[in-house]
Parts: structure tokens; C-alpha cells; sequence
């Protein structure tokens, strides 16, 4: 990150306004191959993560401040596949000793996804459930300040601005998370309304280690659609262990078989990626992953993706 001072506006202009406005962001692009054992393979150029912010705060005395971000896709493969301004991250809020209260266009259960330590992740893990953060607009955010290590995270989305039917969904979250020295622990619980007599939920059990240069990570995901009367479970473990400038990746998802109507659908999957990753600084690093999923279900074809990358971080 880089601390700049940006104008507010043209300096010729009277009245001009300061403002300390951070900048950051994670730029990268990669070359992926996929295929499937019904069909031939595909290369193309995708994006593995891209994104860019601005945030800043307003002191507004008495330990109170005014806070916002706005962060935004940077798709640098496909500038039309969904580079939307603000479509990321983003919101206005107050922050002070009572904890910090956004409000806008944010994630619901903000530490799942812990076992997110691929490039390419979503070709890393093919799940039904597991989740790696939902933004959800017209949501409103409360984080507890942490106390010994714990901290607590309520929020509730009200849906769309539409008189659809179909966007009148409403989601609440809770996320309890521990963080200690070297490792942390986080529980997400959601909840999501999709009709006037169903919903759907889902809970997460994340855990991560960092052992000097080794990190080690485990997930557990539970998912509930009433709407379906199906139920789905997941567990994946994740590491990855830093060689000086060489950080090779392994990882494991396994997809528990759907009970539907209490009857086992016999289509759980298994995930399995390996990567490495050659940091040339701080900011830059260039790799290569390569992931296959097997379905035990025969309407389903296992497939497997090949990713080389290359990206910066400012």
C-alpha cells in the first residue's frame, strides 16, 4: 500500500479540500487450460484476481471517525466481464471504540473462505457450498472491537432495489473469529430468505496455522435448501510452505454426496491442487496451478485446469 494525497479537486479552484485517500491493489492475469473427459481442452486468458481500492477516513474527534472504501474488478484478461465500478467491496461507515459500522455493497460472513490460498481459486475448488465471500448490496455491517483476540461480526442485507419477486431476498450473518499468535479460528453462520415459505443456510468452520515459513489451513462447510429439502457438506485441508522466493501449494477438497428428501444423490466430488508460486519482489510474483475434480456422480465429467500467472500487488 501507498499513502497518498490526493486533491479533492483542481488547485486553481478556491476552497480547495485535502485528503488522505489510500490506494491499493492486486493486478494479475493468467493463461488457463481446461478440459474435461467428454470434450477437448481449452486455452484461454483469464483473470485470476484483480482488484483496486480507495478508502480513506474523517476524524471527527472524540476517538469517532467517518470511513469508506470503494473497491472495484480489475479484469485485465476481459476489461466487459464485470469490471463494475464499486462493484467490490465497498461502503461508508463510523468507526470508534464501540467497533466500526459500514453500510453499502459488502461480504456476508467476512472470514470464511480461509482455505482461499490458490490464485486461480475459483478453479481451485469446485463446491456447491463452500464460500469464499458473497457481496451482498443494501447491507449493513457491525464488527465488535476485539476483545483478548475475539471479535464479533452481525449484518443484515435487505435485497435488491426491485419490486421483482425474485429480488425481494433478505440475508442475515453472524461471524464469530479468534485470532491468536500464528494461528486463528473463525465460525460463519448465514441465512438467506428466497421465498415466503423456504430459506436457505449455510455454516463454516475455518481454521488457519502458521508454523515459521509453513501455513496450514482447514475448512468445514454445511449447506441447508429448504426450497430443494436437500442438505450438502464439505470438508478441504490447505498448505503451503515458503522455500526463500519459492512457495510451493497443496490442497484438498472433498463434497460430501446432496440428501435430498433423505435420500443420499450419490455425487460427491473430490478436489486436488498443487502449485507453485516464485515471488520476483515484495509486490510481484509469477506461478503455475494446476487442479482435477472427480465426480463420483456418472452424469458429471471430471475435469481439470492448468493456470500460469503473473502479478503485482501496490
Amino acid at each position: 500500500m501507498k499513502k497518498l494525497i490526493v486533491l479533492a479537486t483542481l488547485a486553481a479552484l478556491p476552497a480547495v479540500a485535502m485528503a488522505d485517500v489510500t490506494i491499493s491493489g492486486n493486478l494479475a492475469v493468467g493463461i488457463v487450460n481446461t478440459k474435461d473427459s467428454a470434450k477437448g481442452s481449452l486455452t484461454t486468458e483469464d483473470r485470476t484476481s484483480g482488484e483496486i481500492k480507495f478508502a480513506g477516513s474523517d476524524d471527527l474527534g472524540n476517538g469517532l471517525k467517518a470511513i469508506w472504501q470503494i473497491a472495484s474488478k480489475i479484469n485485465l484478461a476481459d476489461t466487459a466481464d464485470g469490471n463494475t465500478w464499486a462493484g467490490r467491496d465497498s461502503y461508508v461507515g463510523l468507526e470508534g471504540g464501540f467497533g466500526r459500522l459500514t453500510m453499502g455493497n459488502i461480504y456476508i460472513m467476512p472470514t470464511s473462505g480461509a482455505m482461499s490460498i490458490f490464485e486461480n481459486n475459483s478453479a481451485g475448488w469446485k463446491s456447491a457450498i463452500y464460500d469464499q465471500g458473497t457481496r451482498y448490496n443494501n447491507t449493513v455491517s457491525y464488527k465488535t472491537p476485539s476483545f483478548a483476540g475475539f471479535t464479533a461480526t452481525v449484518q443484515h442485507s435487505f435485497g435488491k432495489n426491485s419490486t421483482a419477486e425474485s429480488d425481494k431476498l433478505s440475508t442475515q450473518a453472524v461471524s464469530l473469529a479468534y485470532e491468536g499468535d500464528g494461528f486463528s479460528v473463525s465460525y460463519d453462520g448465514e441465512r438467506t430468505k428466497q421465498d415466503q415459505n423456504n430459506q436457505s443456510s449455510l455454516h463454516e468452520l475455518n481454521a488457519s496455522v502458521s508454523l515459521a515459513d509453513l501455513t496450514l489451513q482447514a475448512g468445514y462447510a454445511h449447506g441447508k435448501d429448504e426450497a430443494a429439502d436437500s442438505k450438502r457438506s464439505g470438508w478441504g485441508l490447505a498448505a503451503s510452505y515458503a522455500l526463500g522466493n519459492l512457495t510451493p501449494k497443496l490442497g484438498y477438497w472433498h463434497e460430501g454426496q446432496a440428501k435430498t428428501a433423505g435420500v443420499n444423490k450419490g455425487d460427491s466430488s473430490n478436489s486436488y491442487a498443487a502449485g507453485v508460486e516464485y515471488a520476483l519482489s515484495k509486490r510481484t510474483r509469477a506461478g503455475v496451478e494446476y487442479v482435477r475434480t472427480n465426480y463420483k456422480d456418472s452424469s458429471k465429467v471430471d475435469a481439470h485446469a492448468t493456470t500460469v500467472y503473473l502479478g503485482t500487488k501496490f
